[in-house]
């Protein structure tokens, strides 16, 4: 079991394993080998990893403001007593307050705020030594480490979306201390530079996240919808979907989708969005509780009504399909049982796990490129972003920021994720459509919406997620919303 767990512990933090065996065999085979300063060096550069993470930093961040700490030369010489004394002081005191955070009671920080105190007086003023250490070595000047301090200083003076109060001292914390002395400069600025970035960049969500949900367009809607059909509630899972002049082919879809899902009634709720080919008209009489959009807005917006319709009408779960009959019936409950099991909150399809007919290759392939993007900005591996049949908890739809009035299935997907609900794929067919045609546009026009879509949504649920519902050093932590 230790084993197990050790191995666990192993595989989640190589790149920490591979920057300090990378450190020991570069100092095993130096001038100097490995001596109490390059020893010490290599102590800090894990220190200033560590650090990084504890306080939210992407993990491929904190091993890019490791590594000088690793290969710069200074760090591989054997230096004097004080210096890296010092710097070891500074490094376990920063390490103490990435446990402690602004926790209380605030006396836990006394000890690290001595040990980083100690450090930068005992490395005052001292000078450092440097030469080949006979191994493959990078200097790295001056200019670089600066930048890397005053992105930190920009972030503790509140620069950005640098909130939170603790994040912030640290940065402060990690240029004073790399101000003590040339190690400690190696060290610990590019490491208040890592600190900073993701200060400036992931400290909270976007403004854009605050915006209202419903409009007035909503409320015409749902005034109309109180008016036909009363306070009726929903079972416990709602179909929605979302249509816009579908009169054609929407009565066949509704008559293709079950009555149960996985053993739970299902409802269905349709948003007519501003339909001029008498869409309304052709679901009358049908078992659909149709909200009616006096204007066209788009199929997110269409969907944000629909959300919102099932919430406040009982449904406990929400399967959303398209109105073009793309999506194959049989898989509903395929996307809904993982939730019902307890092992997700959102489950999408996915045509690249399953199949699919179309034959327009460049579909085809942005359906790989999206999905590539998405695992880059979620680092979370993705295979299908855009997939109409999709099922979720309820409340899932009201936690989620839905600003997109059209391209909202990577809104949608990256707003799941970023609050950290369990996101699931799988298996789903996709089939050409049964009538009318697509209103998506061309394959130039709409691939260029849905990346700015995609990228627009990651930059505002903070990138993918806001540090102070991720970084250990900040739960429980005093005023880091302040």
């Amino acid at each position: 079991m230790l084993a197990h767990d050790l191995g666990r512990i192993l595989a989640r933090q190589w790149l920490l394993v591979a920057l300090v065996a990378a450190g020991l065999t570069l100092r095993l085979r130096s001038t100097d080998g490995l001596g109490a300063a390059p020893l010490a060096c290599l102590v800090a550069a894990a220190a200033g990893y560590v650090v990084c993470v504890r306080w939210g930093c992407w993990r491929w961040l904190a091993a890019l403001a490791a590594l000088p700490a690793v290969v710069d030369p200074r760090m591989l010489t054997d230096q004097g007593f004080r210096p890296w004394c010092g710097l070891v002081l500074v490094s376990v005191g920063l390490l103490g307050y990435a446990w402690t955070g602004l926790r209380e009671p605030l006396a836990a920080l006394g000890v690290p705020v001595a040990l980083w105190v100690a450090g930068l007086a005992v490395a005052a003023g001292t000078s450092v030594a440097s030469h080949d250490p006979g191994v493959l070595s990078l200097h790295v000047p001056r200019p670089v480490t600066g930048v890397a301090a005053l992105v930190g200083l920009a972030a503790a003076f509140g620069a950005g979306r640098a909130d939170p109060l603790a994040l912030r001292l640290a940065a402060v914390a990690a240029v004073a201390a790399g101000g003590s002395s040339g190690v400690a400069e190696v060290a610990w600025w590019p490491v208040a530079g890592a600190l900073g970035l993701t200060a400036l960049l992931r400290g909270r969500r976007g403004r854009a996240s605050g915006r209202s949900q419903i409009d007035d367009v909503d409320q015409a809607a749902l005034a109309d919808l109180r008016e036909r059909y009363g306070t009726r509630r929903l079972g416990p899972v709602a179909i929605v979907i979302a249509a816009y002049n579908e009169a054609e082919g929407l009565p066949t879809v509704l008559g293709a989708l079950p009555r149960d899902v996985c053993g739970l009634h299902a409802d269905v709720v349709v948003v007519d969005d501003g339909s001029t080919d008498g869409t309304p008209d052709a679901l009358a009489g049908s078992r659909a509780v149709v909200a009616r959009c006096p204007v066209n807005r788009g199929q997110g917006a269409a969907l944000r009504l629909g959300y919102r319709i099932a919430r406040e009408h009982g449904a406990a779960y929400v399967i959303t399909t398209d109105a073009d009959g793309q999506y194959d019936a049989g898989d509903l409950p395929r996307v809904l049982q993982p939730i019902l099991d307890g092992h997700a909150d959102f489950v999408s399809g996915s045509r690249v796990l399953g199949h699919q007919q179309t034959r327009d290759r460049v579909r085809r392939l942005g359906v790989h490129v999206f999905a590539v993007l998405a695992t880059i900005l979620t680092g979370r591996r993705l295979t299908d972003t855009s997939f109409g049949l999709r099922a979720m908890r309820a409340e899932v739809t009201e936690a989620v920021t839905l600003n997109q009035p059209q391209y909202q299935s990577s809104e949608l997907l990256l707003g799941v994720l970023s609050h950290g609900c369990r996101v699931l794929e799988v298996p789903g067919r996709m089939h050409v459509r049964s009538a009318g045609r697509t209103k998506k546009g061309s394959n130039v026009v709409y691939g260029r919406r849905y990346a700015a879509a995609m990228t627009g949504t990651w930059w505002r649920e903070g990138c993918p997620r806001p540090v102070t519902e991720i970084a250990p050093a900040l739960r429980q932590t005093r005023g880091h919303g302040d």
